[in-house]
């Protein structure tokens, strides 16, 4: 099975995915690959290794960038990188032994709320 580093994005225009393959080429990248709305209910490593689509599609207003064989001081790197570049803030994620098993619309349902509790436990700790 392909193990090449690859970086996939959910929810990203036209426009922002051209600026971020733009900035990747700048740092000797490969473009991202886009998760299609028909993929949403297939398992990360069908959407990374093969070219399957399903028959429904998932709508949601999150952005999500997954970094899949990249190694941590690459991520480290990228994530300071789109920062600066001023691109979309996304949810970012490491695709893991365990969450290449998981369908995509699963896996963002959880990556929402564990930000969302981060969220709210930055406010609550923040306001004391």
């Amino acid at each position: 099975m392909d193990k090449e580093p690859k970086l996939l994005v959910w929810n990203y225009t036209l426009e922002e995915k051209e600026r971020l393959d733009n900035l990747l080429k700048g740092v000797g990248a490969p473009p991202a690959a886009s998760i299609d709305s028909n993929q949403g209910h297939l398992s990360l490593r069908d959407i990374i290794h093969t070219n399957v689509h399903g028959e429904d599609h998932l709508e949601s207003k999150e952005t999500v960038i997954f970094f899949y064989n990249i190694p941590q001081k690459g991520v480290i790197f990228l994530i300071n990188t789109f920062k600066q570049a001023g691109l979309p803030q996304p949810i970012y994620a490491v695709v893991t032994e365990h969450s290449i098993e998981w369908p995509f619309s699963k896996l963002l349902n959880h990556l929402v709320s564990e930000r969302d509790n981060a969220e709210k436990s930055t406010d609550q700790s923040g306001g004391e």
